[in-house]
């Protein structure tokens, strides 16, 4: 008895900090999305999400950690999931370029919501550079896409894809993220226009298409 009490005390703590957390990331993603200009201090945080600012901190350590968190799980993670989805959506009869510049198109869209606001984004892009342990492990979060790619490229009767490696596949994903996201970062007037898509999609195309000639 004495042990099965245990244990659902146990599982009741593990649930109520599975609600914290939950609590916790939701109410810092609304705040995020919020406003276009900052980030939300610890006040507000503990304001919308109705845990103490002392929570935050037991739980993340730092703010930073926390908006850090936010940004990978809830935007990077999920380009990624939408780049796979998007290529897994074609059949072997579309070409990579049609491809390609679908999945910029998603980029850039997300890129130019309010809630992504090249300023933003730099701001958090800055942020996790800061805050990551390692910051060269930010660029594996799009690795997810690397088996979609290669997939398609080997089942593809267009004659228009490359076909790779994975480290080659890998090393073109590190170039064609640089080329969409760098104007941004660069506050670059030249980020999100329609000459910046069209140079992205050819870039892309380059990396991942095969030359013409080419057998």
């Amino acid at each position: 008895m004495k042990e099965i009490k245990e244990f659902e005390y146990k599982k009741s703590l593990q649930l109520r900090a599975e609600k914290t957390f939950v609590d916790i990331t939701q109410a810092t993603d609304d705040l995020m999305q919020k406003d276009e200009g900052k980030l939300p201090t610890a006040r507000e945080l503990a304001t919308k999400s109705g845990y103490s600012i002392g929570t935050f901190y037991r739980y993340f350590g730092t703010l930073n950690s926390l908006f850090a968190f936010i940004f990978i799980d809830r935007h990077l993670r999920k380009v990624a999931l939408e780049s796979e989805a998007i290529i897994r959506q074609f059949s072997p009869t579309d070409e990579i370029s049609t491809v390609l510049n679908t999945i910029v198109d998603a980029a850039f869209e997300r890129l130019q919501k309010k809630k992504y606001t090249s300023k933003k984004y730099k701001l958090l892009m800055r942020l996790l550079l800061k805050v990551s342990k390692k910051p060269e492990e930010l660029n594996r979060v799009i690795d997810s896409v690397i088996p979609a790619l290669l997939q398609f490229a080997r089942e593809n009767v267009t004659n228009t894809c490359r076909i790779m490696s994975e480290n080659e596949c890998r090393l073109a994903l590190r170039a064609f993220q640089a080329i969409m996201r760098s104007p941004f970062l660069e506050d670059d007037p030249f980020a999100g226009t329609a000459e910046h898509k069209k140079y992205a999609c050819e870039f892309g195309v380059a990396l991942f298409g095969k030359a013409k000639g080419q057998d």
